[in-house]
């Protein structure tokens, strides 16, 4: 897959933007998953979400899927925020580095996903959550994913990155707090539905 990623540029990283949400978590305003992507962190959660998604999806139900904090949804390896903190070093560079015949399954899985955004042997694009999920979902059984950010710069990178994927209804995205926004849709009609929370996964 080709991707033009949309990186917005950094937004101040202490305080509260003006105009936020009140009683969103302010915290969650200083964090940029840009600096983090493809981290050891990443690795274990894409990893773990990839064997649920994989799990869940035997059965022909409808499932849908719940991202209540999706940042940009995809990510520069080489890029400027990645390459100032170079935490992808100690995480997915390095696993890509292992012999993949030598990994477990369910590595073999997450690696060959992250792979599939990228061209060639070099990683350079990373997917967040939102990209990984959509990636697995399937259109004959009407998986839906709905995915929430209140960041106003990652959301403009978002809603400008999952438009590359064309999913139509599939996929949508909301500007608004992930953890009053997911209210509305719980239970789905289909009664089967993932909540990806922060680094936690919920069934």
């Amino acid at each position: 897959r080709q991707m033009c990623i949309r990186d917005s540029p950094s937004f101040s990283r202490h305080g509260q933007p003006p105009g936020s949400a009140a009683g969103y978590h302010t915290p969650m305003f200083s964090y940029r998953h840009a600096f983090h992507a493809g981290n050891h962190a990443d690795v274990l959660k894409h990893t773990v979400l990839i064997a649920t998604l994989q799990y869940l999806l035997q059965k022909d139900a409808a499932l849908t899927v719940l991202d209540t904090h999706a940042g940009a949804g995809l990510y520069r390896l080489d890029g400027d925020y990645a390459n100032k903190s170079g935490e992808s070093a100690d995480g997915i560079m390095r696993l890509a580095q292992a012999k993949e015949a030598e990994l477990a399954p369910v590595l073999q899985a997450y690696l060959a996903t992250v792979r599939s955004f990228n061209q060639g042997a070099q990683l350079r694009n990373y997917p967040g959550s939102p990209f990984i999920i959509q990636s697995l979902l399937r259109v004959q059984e009407r998986d839906k994913l709905k995915v929430f950010e209140l960041h106003p710069t990652d959301m403009r990178s978002l809603v400008g990155n999952i438009a590359q994927l064309e999913a139509g209804r599939q996929v949508a995205v909301l500007h608004e707090d992930g953890f009053e926004g997911i209210k509305k849709f719980l239970p789905p009609p289909s009664r089967r539905a993932l909540v990806l929370c922060l680094s936690l996964i919920h069934i």
